[in-house]
């Protein structure tokens, strides 16, 4: 009587876990916006149950965003992004190899031998044994309906921001725009390039910074959303009131994490919800 017990009860655990995970998995695109503090961190998991990483903060809470929106049992991050070496974007991923299984990691071509957290990067890479992929202008990743294309991605500027690796998520009719810490300066250099910079979501540049996100590249890329990630009281004074009135300009709705906490957008690429 006792094993037939047990051999219910777990049978049940395993329905319900069994269960659990089938319907934790959507035919829709999740995008969450993690609210990490003063830093990028962007959730993106496809319909099929693939995370894609882009950035991670500047501490471990990026660890504790994750377990908020990924079932307990899910340890894999497919694809992981670093924009560019500021540890506002990626000091989380440190100990994130740790606690996930990383397939692939994408970054741009520069290179910082004299930065120590750069360095200590690399030894994290070389621990892990994962050899990180060196993406360039013009390179496409495809999973199905899911593409991302990346429109800039320089590793020869003084300026960490100038580096970053920008690209255009699509799925069927819907885009997302992610712009790393990109300026004024490089915006430029888009604006004069053959890419479709039209994005229905636009992830704000540098967290709300006078100098990104000029009023010729917003009019260009057109969003109907605009997500800024930043802190509430950050020092920096993001995000900046200049830029607010250019986004006001261009009748873009804003969303903020310094506001609402961590955001998601759910699609089906054709229409979309915020959480």
């Amino acid at each position: 009587m006792k094993k037939i017990i047990s051999f219910l009860v777990l049978l049940i655990l395993f329905s319900s876990l069994a269960y659990g995970r089938f319907n934790f998995y959507s035919k829709d695109l999740e995008a969450y916006f993690l609210d990490i503090g003063q830093g990028d961190a962007i959730l993106i998991r496809t319909p099929e149950g693939k995370n894609i990483l882009v950035d991670g903060g500047p501490d471990n809470l990026l660890l504790y965003r994750l377990a908020e929106v990924l079932p307990w049992w899910e340890r894999t991050i497919d694809y992981l992004v670093i924009s560019h070496y500021h540890a506002d974007h990626m000091l989380g991923f440190i100990e994130l190899l740790n606690k996930y299984k990383v397939k692939n990691v994408l970054v741009g071509p520069q290179q910082a031998e004299d930065d120590l957290l750069f360095n200590l990067w690399q030894e994290k890479l070389a621990e892990k044994k994962i050899v990180p992929q060196i993406v360039k202008v013009g390179d496409q990743f495809v999973l199905n309906d899911l593409s991302w294309k990346i429109f800039s991605a320089d590793g020869d500027h003084e300026d960490y921001n100038d580096n970053s690796v920008v690209f255009k998520l699509s799925y069927r009719d819907f885009d997302l725009l992610l712009t790393g810490d990109l300026t004024s300066l490089k915006e430029e250099d888009l604006l004069n390039s053959d890419f479709d910079l039209s994005a229905e979501v636009l992830k704000v540049a540098h967290h709300g910074s006078k100098y990104s996100s000029g009023l010729n590249f917003l009019e260009k890329v057109a969003p109907e959303i605009c997500l800024i990630q930043s802190e509430t009281g950050n020092s920096f004074g993001h995000p900046h009131q200049e830029l607010l009135e250019r986004l006001e300009m261009i009748n873009c709705q804003v969303l903020r994490n310094d506001a609402l906490g961590t955001i998601k957008i759910r699609t089906d690429g054709y229409s979309w919800q915020i959480n």
